[in-house]
Parts: structure tokens; sequence; C-alpha cells
């Protein structure tokens, strides 16, 4: 008994350390069921005067989907009631709705937030008369300390978006005043196309003016586009073969740098790593395009991949300008932009917050006239 105290006092200490509220869900069902030794277990939260289920255990996806009203079943009354409840026998119990076939005993707890119930923490057993009062008072214990960590990281997520959209809004004056000018741009090439539909020499120098400008929006707009879906609840976690990752971006980064710039791929084939595809991707290209734009005069950009024992080391190395010193924390932050003309400056924001969201690290070593690296390590279990 007084193990299993211990057990949960120490889960409360850890889901207060965790940033998203989808992983304090995850995480305490997967520690309470090692304290609890349940089969099933399901949290659902209250909508609408419906509780939907967020995460579960054990329990089909049918099961999940059920649509349970406030009042209905044991889960409903828990929630009407803002009272645990605890059935050692569901055969003989009427409130009880069959969700997964064998279950014979059920355990349900209220999850209460300033005094009003959002959800319930519901666990159920294979075996009669599994659950006991002891189990009863931990279990309340622990959707107290689920409720406190989901609220807190929710609120964090919520203002997290609310700084980003203020973010977006200082932005607003800037990129409409170089979409504006893009649009102007291609005003004047669409007059001169009508002007001189035979000059071949001027209609290639307009469609290169048109292509750039058309890439400055796209780029403008796509820029927050990421920085707002950034973000654990956003990801898709698969697992990728760095081989191919690394031939795309590099192919991509390839495409759009100037001839005078080489550059270099190392990695082993058989290399991969969970993550979210799209999300990575994004912030290498991030990263490669800013090593091509900071060689104005030519250079080496190069891209080492190896294992180190425990972690995937990623470095995207430049031979351009550099960063100073007073700047090597700043460009993190989002709106600094450090000697472009044009861009939203949200760039490396990006990078920090998809390498952060993957659990990973990433740091920068740069010298003033001799280049930077940008290096992510990944660990892997």
């Amino acid at each position: 008994m007084e193990n299993r105290i211990q057990k949960v006092n120490l889960l409360g200490q850890y889901l207060s350390s965790l940033r998203s509220a989808d992983e304090a869900l995850e995480m305490a069902m997967i520690i309470s069921q090692d304290i609890l030794g349940y089969d099933y277990a399901i949290v659902r939260l209250l909508e609408n005067d419906i509780l939907k289920a967020v995460k579960w255990i054990g329990f089909p996806r049918e099961a999940a989907d059920l649509v349970i009203r406030v009042g209905e079943g044991i889960s409903g009354e828990v929630a009407k009631t803002g009272q645990s409840v605890l059935v050692t026998d569901t055969l003989k119990d009427s409130r009880f709705l069959m969700g997964v076939k064998g279950c014979k005993s059920e355990l349900c707890a209220p999850m209460i937030y300033n005094g009003k119930t959002i959800g319930v923490f519901n666990v159920e057993s294979a075996a009669q008369g599994f659950f006991t009062e002891v189990d009863r008072h931990l279990l309340e214990t622990l959707a107290s300390q689920l409720t406190a960590s989901f609220e807190a990281a929710r609120l964090r997520e919520e203002l997290a978006k609310a700084e980003k959209m203020s973010i977006v809004g200082s932005l607003a004056s800037s990129i409409l005043h170089d979409i504006r000018n893009d649009i102007h741009r291609l005003s004047i090439s669409s007059d001169l196309l009508k002007t001189s539909p035979r000059d071949s020499d001027l209609i290639a120098t307009i469609s290169d003016t048109v292509k750039k400008s058309a890439d400055n929006i796209y780029n403008l707009v796509e820029d927050i586009f990421e920085f707002l879906k950034t973000g654990r609840s956003s990801m898709t976690i698969k697992r990728v073969r760095l081989g191919d990752l690394f031939e795309n971006v590099v192919e991509q980064i390839r495409s759009q740098a100037p001839d005078d710039v080489e550059i270099k791929l190392n990695l082993a084939d058989s290399l991969e790593l969970d993550m979210d595809k799209r999300q990575v991707r994004r912030a290498l290209l991030n990263l490669g395009k800013n090593a091509v734009e900071a060689m104005p005069d030519g250079g080496e950009l190069e891209i080492n991949v190896k294992d180190e024992g425990g972690a995937v080391v990623m470095e995207i190395s430049d031979t351009g300008v550099g960063i100073g010193k007073d700047n090597l924390e700043k460009i993190w932050e989002p709106l600094f932009s450090y000697g472009k003309k044009q861009g939203t400056g949200l760039g490396m924001a990006i990078v920090q917050q998809v390498i952060n969201d993957h659990g990973w690290e990433v740091s920068v070593k740069s010298e003033t006239g001799k280049g930077s690296t940008f290096m992510i390590k990944a660990p892997y279990s």
C-alpha cells in the first residue's frame, strides 16, 4: 500500500512537469495502470452534457465512441454527482453500460476543476470484486492529479496559440507591404507582356520576375501557416528513413541554390527515426535555405547525419558570413531577422519549435566571416 501511495505522489510530480495536455493524459493512464492493475481504462471529457472519450486503454474504438450523456450509466452518474462509484459486480448493477465484453468490475472517479466536473476517469477489470475502497481513494487522487496537470497544460497551449496569433498580428503590416510590392511587380509584368508580346528576351525576364514574386508571396504565407501549425497536438508520428528524407531535402535546396553553392550530403542509408516527417522536413528546409542565403558569394553547404549511439546527430554547416555573438541567442526569437530584406522572421522559430516538440535538441555554433553549423540531436531508444 505504501509503495502505491509513493507511486501516486511521484506521478503527480511527473505530470506537473509535462507541457502537453495529450501527453499528460497518455502518461497518467500508463502509470496508473501499474498502480491499480486494471485491464481497461478510459478518460472522457464533458462537452455539452456529453462525455466524449479522449484517451483509452483496452477499449475497442466502437466502445470509446459510445455516446454517454450526463446521468447515463456509471460514468454519466459520476459526471452528474461529482462522486466516485465502485462496482464490484457489473452484472448486478443496472447502471452498467457494456463497453468491453467480460468486464466484471468497474471504478469511476470524477475530474473536478474549479468546483466543476470536466470529465471522468473510468477503469475496469475482468475480475469480479477486483477493486477495493483503497483503490477508490487512489483513483480519486489520480483523477485529481490528472485534472490539475491536464488543465495547466491546456492553458499553456491556449496561451501559446494566443501568443502566436499576437506575433502574426505584429507581422501584418510588414507582410502586407511585401505582398503589395510583389503584386505590383506582377501587375507591371502583365502590362509589359501585353505591349511586347514578341520580344523573347523581355518575356524571359518577365517570366523570371513573375516566378520570384509568386515564390515570395507563397513563402510568406507558408511561413505563417507553418508557425501556427507547430505544436505537439498537430504532429503525426511515423518511422521515417533518413536517407529518403535528406535526399528529398537536398534536392529541393539544390534546385533553389545558385550554381556557386556546392552541396554535400554524408549519411548512412540505414538510419531511421520516429518523427512528423512534414514538420521535420520543413525545419530542415529552413536551415538549408538560411545556409544558402548566408553565402551570397558562393560557398559550401555540408550536411552530415550520423549515429552517435543513443542519438542521431544531424549537422548543417555552411561557409557563409556567420552570425555575430550578440545575435546567436536572438535567432530563435519570432520576428528576428538578421541581414534579410524580405521574410517573416519566423523561419528559425519554426525550426526550434519543431525540434523541441519532438523532444530533440538544436544548437548552433558560428563565427563571423567563417560560417555556421546547426546541430540537431535526436535521441532514440
